[in-house]
């Protein structure tokens, strides 16, 4: 698989880095988006290997942009939600 496309990294390379996509798990997923042209992150997302924030998070990642989450009310929304889907992903292997 190539890793860049042009200057950024391909989006499934980001996800395999930051250890939320298995290799295996993108290997489906890039077959599924060549069967539909979908994009690669809503399947991921559709398929529940990856949650929205995480998505969000390798999309900054990629684009070489700081994700910076706000302090105050919420603020460890993002973090549990990640979390939360971490659990039951694993519960589910």
């Amino acid at each position: 698989m190539h890793e860049n496309c042009g200057i950024r990294p391909l989006l499934g390379s980001v996800l395999v880095n930051q250890g939320v996509v298995e290799r295996g798990e993108l290997d489906e997923a890039l077959l599924a988006q060549y069967e539909t042209g979908k994009q690669l992150g809503e399947l991921l997302v559709d398929r529940g290997v990856i949650c929205r924030p995480e998505l969000d998070r390798a999309i900054a990642d990629q684009s070489g942009v700081d994700l910076h989450e706000e302090a105050g009310f919420g603020s460890g929304l993002r973090a549990a939600i990640e979390h939360r889907h971490r659990l039951r992903r694993d519960f589910r292997i």
